[in-house]
């Protein structure tokens, strides 16, 4: 049996390898003959179907933020105790449930929203052409090392303070805060990624501290800068951030400026690619990557799904859901249904509703880096199709598989030529 495209429900294993590595089948039966699937012995609810995952997005009184009952990120005892004696606690500031939620929102918004983002077009512009300027002349390139990984996590880097010379370690702890998201790790790496998580979290607290000694003229000149300056208001009252409380909010914006567009340039590259068409309409129509861009997010979604719990007794599609239950909302099944998009597996132009996919999640939880990202991939694509041409996969070098990460979706390279426009 293919584990990736199973023939019932019963042959569903959302966990496989060959699942993760092409989910669309598994999404397909599951949202058509159980969309609200139970995984065997859990208490897990695996949702697929658009209207089931925006209804528990709007609920936020009712689901709450956070996995409830489901198995930890990371569960050897040695791994939680290290990063207990050593580090900050791991609280989801960002990610918090209301009403606190969009009060700490309030102090990065500005910095992320479509029009904060605008701020950063021409740190974007400059580092996007000189990262092409290192390898126009080779007509091949290594596209997720050379360009994907480098573009976001270089303009993250200068946002939040911290030096580019410092981008080799920033890279590695990044890696570790997503590696647990996988669901794949044996002990030895959790233990490891226990280490490095840790390791960030001094570093963050090392820039907290010179940020105190020697405060910046305009705290608004970097994100770090501004958290230890600037109060809170909770509704409890307001008072500075606590060390703890930036240094996962640093951490949080960190790692979704860049590892997130990292995937979605790399896939968005890998359908440019697929479809040579585009190529052409979108260099003669650059008013129409935007759209492109939506699209990309939509059919490759970079954040696969993300958890919810019941607060109580409650139902989602007729579906008795006990109160603790894990609800995991599949955003990538949902960008694909046909309820919501016509023939959802086609990259479309001409799509009315394309931003309306769920790869951000709604609302009040959507992602703070959205404006972000969208004007990186967007900027990044206009600026590869002004530059290059006739782009094409480089033979017999690559895989074309994804890291086993349950969580998140990307290559593991990406290797094309091209020639200079």
């Amino acid at each position: 049996m293919d584990k990736g495209k199973p023939q019932s429900v019963e042959e569903v294993d959302v966990f496989a390898r060959e699942t993760i590595e092409n989910p669309y089948p598994t999404f397909d039966l599951l949202r058509s003959e159980c969309p609200v699937y139970q995984v065997p012995d859990t208490q897990t609810y695996f949702l697929t179907r658009y209207e089931d995952i925006y209804d528990v997005l709007r609920k936020t009184n009712l689901f709450l933020r956070g996995a409830g009952k489901s198995r930890p990120l990371i569960s050897d005892s040695e791994a939680q105790d290290y990063f207990e004696r050593n580090g900050w606690p791991k609280m989801s500031i960002l990610g918090s449930n209301p009403p606190n939620h969009r009060r700490y929102r309030d102090m990065v918004d500005h910095f992320f929203s479509v029009k904060g983002a605008k701020k950063q077009t021409g740190l974007i512009t400059e580092i996007a052409n000189e990262l092409i300027d290192n390898w126009i002349d080779d007509g091949e390139v290594e596209y997720v090392s050379q360009f994907a990984e480098l573009l976001p996590s270089m303009v993250i880097t200068k946002m939040m303070g911290f030096p580019l010379e410092d981008l080799q370690r920033l890279k590695i702890w990044s890696e570790a805060w997503v590696a647990p998201f996988s669901l794949q790790l044996d002990a030895e790496q959790e233990k490891e990624v226990a280490h490095l998580m840790v390791e960030f979290q001094h570093y963050i607290h090392d820039h907290i501290k010179e940020r105190r000694k020697n405060p910046r003229e305009d705290p608004r000149e970097d994100v770090v800068s501004y958290l230890v300056s600037t109060p809170v208001q909770l509704h409890s009252g307001t008072r500075m951030l606590t060390d703890t409380e930036i240094i996962n909010m640093v951490d949080h914006l960190y790692i979704g400026g860049n590892e997130t567009t990292t995937f979605a340039l790399t896939s968005g590259l890998w359908l440019l690619i697929e479809n040579p068409d585009l190529q052409a309409t979108l260099a003669s129509k650059p008013e129409q990557i935007r759209t492109f861009v939506e699209e990309v997010l939509r059919l490759e979604s970079p954040t696969q799904g993300m958890d919810r719990h019941a607060l109580e007794d409650t139902e989602i599609a007729g579906v008795s859901i006990p109160k603790g239950s894990h609800i995991h909302m599949r955003y990538a099944a949902a960008n694909r249904d046909k309820s919501q998009f016509e023939c959802p597996a086609n990259l479309e132009l001409e799509r009315d509703n394309a931003s309306k996919h769920l790869a951000f999640s709604i609302g009040e939880t959507h992602c703070p880096g959205a404006g972000l990202t969208r004007l990186e991939q967007n900027i990044a694509m206009e600026l590869l199709l002004k530059r290059l041409k006739k782009i094409e996969f480089a033979k017999e070098k690559n895989s074309f598989e994804h890291h086993m990460n349950f969580t998140l979706r990307s290559f593991t390279e990406l290797y094309f030529t091209f020639e200079k426009a």
